[in-house]
């Protein structure tokens, strides 16, 4: 089962769901982005740490910023997010989370430099746990194309992986 897309449309609820499902399970690495107050956050899984990866005031900020639509992130975040994901590749995870691969990643933005290392990784068999990773339903293809995903299987709900 190495490698699992989770694909619904936008604002279905994937985050929402994977939250709860993280929290009844053991061994789970990795990154959710919860709305939170309005704006985009990260969510360390492991350490529950959450931080900020939207900007809501772009005009206002000297921080380096990455674009995408009308949305604004950190790029900090982003790095620190893709640190994230790469340590959590050595504690070889039973599931390692990434919530999402989207219009960025396509791009060779956002998560891409972690999500090259774990797809190689789960592609190539060379860890025994799983990757989870959330596709908007409208990007699941391309994703799939886009990243050279062999062995993988796509969901639309979580009960799905049983």
């Amino acid at each position: 089962m190495s490698i699992i897309i989770f694909s619904r449309p936008i604002h279905s609820g994937k985050t929402t769901e994977l939250l709860q499902w993280c929290n009844e399970q053991k061994n789970v690495h990795g990154i959710l982005m919860p709305d939170i107050d309005g704006s985009r956050k990260i969510m360390n899984i492991e350490s529950k740490e959450i931080f900020d990866i939207e900007c809501t005031d772009a005009e206002n900020t000297s921080e380096l910023l990455t674009t995408t639509g009308k949305y604004n992130f950190y790029t900090v975040a982003f790095e620190k997010a893709n640190l994230i994901l790469i340590n959590a590749l050595e504690d070889s995870p039973d599931w390692l989370l990434i919530d999402e691969a989207g219009k960025l990643e396509l791009d060779g933005m956002g998560l891409y430099d972690a999500m090259i290392k774990a797809i190689d990784i789960y592609n190539h068999k060379k860890n025994t746990g799983n990757l989870l990773i959330t596709v908007r339903d409208s990007l699941c293809e391309e994703v799939i194309i886009f990243f050279k995903l062999k062995e993988y299987r796509v969901i639309h709900q979580l009960k799905d992986l049983d």
